[in-house]
């Protein structure tokens, strides 16, 4: 199973490293299979959108774009995603950033059109191998705002292999449940707030064969957002 170390911790946070999590946890009988960082190690990328997008003049396949980092002017960037356009979102390396493999921003000239960044995709990050296109980030996404911090980028992914008779750990609670009692500390439960048994929605439901089916159960349920972070 695998699971977030700042999930786990948002239960029970005791205060040693994550080498030293990974070493209780396994020490415990939850075998830590591995512990791997969720992305790569960079710096100078923030959160940024595009305010112009237009066809590279030299170019079929590039455009040239104007980016707002909330800095006091946009900036010139060419860029090569076919996703890219105006209003979205982006994770923008700035000039003198320093991404995954030691790869520095730097000012340039791109078939003529000067660059003063680079709008990133997910495999760029270190995040994933993705790089169909840049990352899009949500529309509210705060201008500015350091990537690492806004998607929670200093983070492990932690591997455990359960054993059959540790049925209780194939959920973050009971792994954390572990954790709090190994460092005698207290185990934060999320407060949910009870929903009412209100029900003003129904299904024309017919059971034809009573004898096959004697019994069917269903819920309407409405109002989810689908963007809402998730661990």
């Amino acid at each position: 199973m695998k699971f977030s170390e700042l999930w786990l911790r948002e239960w029970v946070n005791p205060a040693i490293d994550s080498d030293a999590l990974a070493n209780q946890i396994t020490m415990a009988g939850l075998e830590v299979d591995g512990v791997e960082p969720v992305a790569g190690s960079f710096h100078g990328v923030v959160v940024g959108e595009v305010v112009e997008c237009a066809q590279h003049p030299n170019a079929d396949k590039l455009r040239v774009t104007k980016v707002n980092v909330g800095g006091d002017r946009l900036l010139d960037i060419v860029c090569g995603a076919p996703n890219c356009r105006q209003g979205l979102r982006v994770a923008v390396a700035t000039i003198g950033a320093v991404l995954p493999g030691d790869f520095k921003i730097k000012a340039a000239k791109l078939r003529g059109e000067p660059s003063e960044g680079m709008l990133c995709s997910f495999s760029e990050l270190g995040i994933s191998d993705d790089h169909s296109g840049i990352i899009e980030l949500p529309a509210d996404a705060p201008i500015g705002t350091d990537i690492r911090e806004y998607l929670k980028l200093d983070d492990n992914t932690i591997e455990i292999s359960v054993t059959p008779n540790r049925a209780d750990c194939l959920g973050i609670i009971g792994v954390a449940r572990d954790v709090a009692v190994l460092n005698q500390l207290p185990l934060v439960e999320p407060e949910i707030v009870p929903v009412g048994a209100t029900i003003d929605d129904t299904l024309p439901i017919t059971v034809e064969a009573p004898e096959a089916c004697p019994r069917y159960l269903g819920r309407v349920v409405k109002g989810i957002n689908v963007k809402a972070p998730t661990p």
